[in-house]
């Protein structure tokens, strides 16, 4: 079980070319490490779970634009997934448009810190307008870059992938706490708007360092290269691709449920600056959030790569579920860091189970079209989730938010233990399918 389906795919159809990468494994796993561990420290200072929620908060009183930042992060990191995909088909190399989203990426930081600094300069109302605009930039290039780094990993690292995962979320998360701990101090040593605007800034100046490590990838020219389709014939290829591989349909239905689940998350820090909480303590929050992402990431990104996604992905919607009981009966601090352990961690699963999942299940021509395809069908649900669920927390309830969220996270889990695991799916002798190993 410890070699997954992909790789023994990859290792059966282009053997000379998994042995060119793996020459340069070595140094590709260590950039993308210092890669993901630097812009997670820097990333850490605009968090969309906890500090942009509560700088909302602050800046409109509004429950539905809360719920909205949630809406629009889904938007742009969900759908435009199946757009980044089709721009990696058809390419013998994916560095170079790496490259070109992560640059994008850091315009979009630049854009959201600016306005931000237009806080008291110009009325509130078009503040906000503006900054929903730059975070929506932001947002996209986040969802854009998914495909193409997920397939890049895929072919680069034969090996170490469980392990890539697995040290990035710890060393990012790592970092990312230490960052979040900075935030919490500038936040309560300066007044509003000023601590966020100094965090926004500070995220945008650290995070050019990633840029560099990126420019300092491997890569071998993959030698069977199926010609890029128009992205419309790319988009008229899923509804077949998803009926043709009904493992990979189940898988899909359970995650969407489990998307749905996190409705509630974006709600629970502002629910207890209403009762406990004061604004420092969301960065307190978002630090605990970033840690258990890296510890459980750590601990859940190895058992996938040696005993199969299925169960990470199980234990995602677990975490869940629990910690909407928490955010039920919040009343302390000490509780709501409880609550965000836990859902740091059903993060990391989103992070690090979706996409290898989807890595499992393809075709290895067909890698970053079904991670693409996965983020663009769960992108309905992350989105309408938050809208939803800000629309009862303003007319019903935040207790209401958080039973629906808990509800949905066990129906997930249900249909979660339906999904079969990719590495056992398909009888061993159909070399190239998905699921098969040799």
């Amino acid at each position: 079980m410890a070699v997954s389906a992909d790789i023994a795919r990859l290792a059966a159809i282009a053997p000379e070319y998994a042995r060119k990468m793996g020459e340069h494994e070595l140094r590709n796993v260590l950039f993308l490490i210092f890669d993901g561990a630097t812009f997670s420290f820097a990333i850490s200072l605009l968090s969309e779970t906890t500090i942009i929620p509560a700088f909302m908060e602050r800046l409109s009183g509004s429950a539905i634009l809360v719920g909205l930042v949630a809406a629009v992060y889904a938007v742009g990191h969900y759908l435009p997934q199946l757009f980044g995909a089709h721009l990696a088909l058809g390419r013998e190399r994916r560095k170079f448009l790496m490259l070109a989203i992560v640059s994008l990426e850091r315009v979009g930081i630049l854009a959201i810190a600016i306005t931000a600094q237009l806080v008291g300069t110009i009325d509130r109302g078009w503040v906000i307008v503006l900054f929903f605009v730059a975070f929506g930039i932001y947002s996209i290039t986040t969802g854009l870059t998914g495909p193409v780094y997920g397939d890049f990993v895929s072919k680069a690292l034969n090996r170490s992938r469980g392990w890539y995962y697995g040290v990035v979320q710890f060393l990012g998360g790592a970092l990312g706490f230490a960052a979040a701990l900075v935030a919490q101090q500038i936040i309560r040593a300066n007044a509003f708007p000023q601590g966020n605007q100094l965090c926004f800034w500070l995220c945008f100046c650290l995070s050019f360092f990633s840029i560099i490590f990126v420019a300092c990838l491997k890569e071998v020219p993959y030698p069977f290269v199926e010609p890029r389709p128009r992205f419309r014939d790319t988009i008229a290829k899923i509804p077949a691709l998803i009926t043709n591989d009904r493992a990979y349909a189940r898988y899909l239905i359970a995650r969407c449920a489990l998307a749905l689940s996190t409705l509630g998350v974006g709600f629970v820090v502002v629910d207890g600056l209403h009762h406990v909480l004061s604004p420092s303590d969301a960065a307190l929050l978002a630090a605990v959030f970033i840690l258990s992402q890296a510890v459980l990431g750590f601990v859940l990104s190895l058992v996938g790569s040696n005993f199969g996604w299925r169960v990470v992905i199980i234990t995602g919607g677990v975490l869940i579920a629990i910690g909407m009981v928490g955010a039920l009966i919040g009343g302390s601090l000490i509780i709501y860091m409880g609550v965000f352990v836990l859902l740091g961690g059903s993060n990391a699963v989103t992070i690090v189970g979706d996409t290898n999942m989807s890595i499992e299940f393809a075709p290895t021509a067909k890698t970053s079209l079904y991670i693409g395809t996965t983020s663009t069908l769960l992108a309905p649900f992350f989105i309408c989730g938050p809208l939803v669920a800000g629309v009862l927390a303003n007319s019903v309830s935040f207790t209401l938010v958080f039973i629906i969220a808990g509800v949905l996270a066990v129906a997930g889990v249900v249909l979660a233990f339906r999904i079969q695991e990719p590495r056992k799916s398909l009888p061993l002798d159909v070399i190239g399918q998905s699921g098969t190993l040799p």
